[in-house]
């Protein structure tokens, strides 16, 4: 198992006898950070800061939330961050931006003078290219792997599971929508709606699964739902998950991610000639996040006001 000795040693180095906030999602990597900053600062210097995205959030968190702040005898502060968080999705998905600028921006304004520590690790983008500590933001289980980080909580027994899309990834549903959120009542909407009513079906069907999400293509005036069940799901269960999922009037389509598909995907220019940038959409945020294999064909942009990219269409092959 890692050395979790190590792990309270940094965060106690790190906080240098300030006080902490830790970025509180409610999920596994996030909920062993409190764990260890309790531990190794105890709770009084502690203070979990948890940003609700509204309909963004899973309903299963706020609950878990509170429960997990309960076990430390410690009182979650909500902050607001929807509007935030529409603000900047209106210019194409960015799970970077959103964390920086929604998630940690947020916190740092509320708490200017604390250490902030944060759940990042091996499997996200900042473990990868980032470093333990930047701009007075920790990540205290930076050198871990996912796994390494399960071993932990499995060893100290915290009875945290995952929420959300997969047993890899948790987050809020607005990172399924791939393209600008321009409407909240349109696009937000959709990503929201589908991805709650897929897991809800899911949990009333009792089914295990290693990946649940839907995915909201198509141009801006159209709601495409693309849904990723792995292990497949039957026929019958199909048919009567898509006719739960019409029952949202702003969706358009439903197709089952259940064999290979092409996505043609309009880019801004900095991403389209940067082959790099290219590449990390497509192995490290898409193909992971799809039940099938998937083709893609890119498309440079013409729209200023797209930062990042915008799945335009979705061909089965």
């Amino acid at each position: 198992m890692p050395d979790l000795p190590f792990l309270l040693r940094s965060i106690e180095e790190a906080s240098a006898g300030k006080e902490i906030v830790v970025a509180f999602s409610g999920g596994i990597d996030s909920s062993l950070v409190l764990f260890l900053a309790v531990q190794a600062c105890g709770k009084e210097r502690v203070f979990p800061a948890h940003v609700d995205w509204g309909p963004y959030t899973y309903k299963s968190i706020p609950e878990r939330v509170k429960s997990i702040c309960q076990k430390f005898h410690l009182e979650p502060i909500i902050i607001s961050g929807q509007s935030t968080l529409e603000k900047i999705l209106k210019n194409g998905p960015s799970c970077n931006r959103c964390t920086k600028k929604a998630k940690l921006g947020l916190i740092r304004e509320n708490f200017p003078e604390h250490l902030i520590l944060t759940g990042a690790n091996q499997s996200d983008s900042w473990g990868l290219r980032g470093e333990p500590l930047m701009n007075n933001v920790f990540a205290p289980l930076f050198y871990l792997t996912k796994d390494e980080v399960r071993e932990i909580v499995s060893a100290v027994d915290l009875g945290v599971q995952p929420v959300g899309e997969s047993k890899l990834r948790e987050g809020c549903k607005a990172k399924h929508l791939l393209k600008p959120l321009i409407s909240s009542t349109f696009h937000g909407k959709v990503v929201a709606e589908t991805n709650e009513v897929l897991l809800d079906f899911l949990r009333k069907k009792e089914k295990n699964t290693d990946l649940a999400n839907v995915k909201i293509v198509g141009p801006l005036s159209e709601n495409i739902a693309l849904v990723n069940v792995r292990p497949f799901l039957l026929e019958a269960e199909k048919w009567d998950l898509e006719e739960k999922l019409f029952t949202i009037e702003e969706l358009r389509r439903v197709e089952f991610v259940d064999s290979p598909f092409r996505l043609t995907i309009v880019a801004s220019p900095a991403i389209y000639n940067d082959p790099h940038a290219r590449e990390a959409i497509e192995s490290g945020i898409l193909s992971p996040a799809f039940a099938a294999p998937i083709k893609f064909c890119w498309i440079k942009s013409e729209n200023k006001r797209l930062y990042s990219f915008h799945v335009v269409m979705a061909e089965r092959l």
